[in-house]
């Protein structure tokens, strides 16, 4: 694999998120798919499961600065 390759594959990675889906049941894979709102401890984030397609908020803590 290609080093362009294999970062592509970190990014994608690193915008997804092991959540439990309500719609599937199954504990999935969720990828970013926009950030709905930015506060000053957390980030709203729309995900998407990769199994089934069905959309979800999720709130990412921010760490303290």
């Amino acid at each position: 694999m290609k080093d362009d390759e294999l970062r592509f594959l970190q990014e994608q990675l690193e915008a997804t998120e092991l959540l439990p889906c309500a719609t599937c049941g199954q504990e999935t894979l969720h990828a970013h798919v926009e950030v709905l709102e930015r506060y000053s401890h957390a980030t709203e984030l729309l995900m998407e499961c990769t199994a089934c397609g069905s959309r979800r908020t999720w709130t990412q803590p921010e760490p303290p600065r």
